[in-house]
């Protein structure tokens, strides 16, 4: 899976979305990725979560297509600056 963001809007208080397409088994869609921004001790700390239709870019065939699992399920990051 890829992320590559277009634009970024600052949302105020460390909070931004990131926008721009997620690439999953070679379907890109248009994404957005709300996370928050901060720094601590000389690095930055980037946390988020999204929801992600999993049926939208085929994850997930035979009886795993079923949504008795989940078709929406929620995305976390956490990233670490230097």
């Amino acid at each position: 899976a890829s992320f590559v963001s277009s634009a970024v809007k600052a949302l105020g208080g460390g909070r931004f979305e990131a926008f721009g397409k997620m690439t999953i088994k070679g379907k890109t869609l248009e994404s957005r990725a709300p996370f928050t921004l901060k720094q601590e001790k000389g690095v930055l700390i980037l946390d988020g979560t999204f929801p992600l239709k999993r049926l939208a870019y085929d994850i997930g065939s035979g009886v795993w297509s079923d949504t008795s699992v989940a078709d929406e399920v929620l995305v976390k990051f956490h990233f670490v600056l230097k």
